[in-house]
């Protein structure tokens, strides 16, 4: 270390390559702290876009499971910002055909890959060709093309494809796999087809693939379709004055669809209404463990339903109690007239 002199005072200066190594050492640590802060703000900002991207995911109806498909479709296209996958069409396609390799390499079951498939379809309607009520299928020409199927046959073969051209005798469809991924076993081979219609339903039908070219195979035409699984409808606002009467519970009593008990009805009023649920607004507290029969007339029908309370939420301030009813036993005629006001008014 060498010493100088300054105004008289002595002062030791250390040598010049100790002064570098010093200032590269501070260097270091700010630039260390400094990608640290930046890792953290880029975690933070993936876990904003994730949130945004599940906020929207959920906004179109779908599941969790769902949604964890979706993710994967997202991650296997190494996009950089998700939610363009809800706009872009050619993405969500291009990143269909690298997430079905990779299901095909899991080797999963006959099962599983009907259900991942159907979950697939879904989505997929879900997102692009979203509406709130369709009319039901009466045919298989009153299809859309551009609807995504998917398909599988007895001997646990199953494939994705999208409709393109419903022709006199053929559905022509181009199916989500590199040319000859799909085998030629499959050809004249039974297969059911599922799709599913936003505001609708879920359909399938019974067919066989008679050719397949490159990535197109033709589907024998089928005279009829099979209406499955209704799709939930959103709530539609109303104002329906209604009562509320504890279920009597008797075992004995199996005959009767509708048992009344001898306790005191609760007014409320039906705020919101579906084919399967109903928002109603009491002052009374009711019981979760209990049913209940919710009396109400519409369009001039007096209609009574057996009901559970899936959930409440209280407006401490007004007194006031929403609890949202399911709908759990009632009859045809009841029904029929729920879900024709309910169509109605979407």
């Amino acid at each position: 270390m060498e010493i100088i002199t300054v105004f008289g005072v002595r002062w030791r200066v250390a040598p010049l390559w100790e002064v570098g190594v010093t200032l590269l050492v501070i260097l270091l640590v700010i630039a260390f702290f400094a990608l640290l802060k930046y890792n953290q703000y880029l975690k933070l900002k993936k876990s904003s876009l994730e949130q945004i991207f599940i906020y929207k995911a959920r906004q179109r109806g779908l599941t969790g499971y769902q949604v964890r498909i979706l993710q994967h479709i997202v991650a296997l296209s190494k996009l950089t910002s998700p939610e363009i996958i809800f706009i872009n069409k050619a993405l969500f396609e291009i990143g269909l055909i690298k997430f079905l390799q990779y299901i095909a390499k899991l080797k999963e079951s006959t099962e599983d890959l009907k259900d991942i498939f159907k979950d697939i379809v879904i989505t997929y309607e879900r997102i692009y060709n979203p509406t709130e009520y369709q009319q039901p299928l009466d045919a298989i020409d009153d299809i859309s093309t551009d609807t995504l199927v998917c398909g599988y046959s007895q001997t646990g073969r199953a494939f994705v494809a999208k409709i393109m051209l419903i022709a006199k005798d053929a559905i022509h469809c181009r199916y989500f796999r590199k040319p000859g991924q799909l085998p030629d076993e499959i050809v004249t081979e039974p297969v059911t087809i599922f799709f599913f219609r936003n505001g609708d339903a879920e359909y399938s039908f019974e067919s066989e693939i008679t050719s397949i070219q490159d990535n197109t195979l033709l589907l024998k035409k089928p005279e009829t379709i099979k209406r499955g699984k209704e799709v939930h409808h959103p709530f539609v606002q109303t104002l329906i004055p209604c009562s509320i009467q504890r279920k009597k519970e008797d075992k004995e009593e199996e005959e009767a669809i509708i048992q009344h008990d001898n306790n005191e009805q609760i007014n409320g009023t039906i705020e919101r209404l579906n084919e399967f649920e109903a928002v109603v607004r009491v002052e009374n507290t009711l019981q979760y463990q209990n049913e209940y029969i919710l009396f109400f007339t519409l369009e001039n029908f007096k209609i009574e339903i057996v009901s559970t309370i899936l959930s409440s939420r209280t407006i401490t301030k007004e007194k006031i109690i929403y609890y949202t009813f399911k709908f759990i036993n009632m009859s045809e005629a009841a029904q029929n007239v729920i879900s024709k006001y309910v169509k109605e008014r979407l």
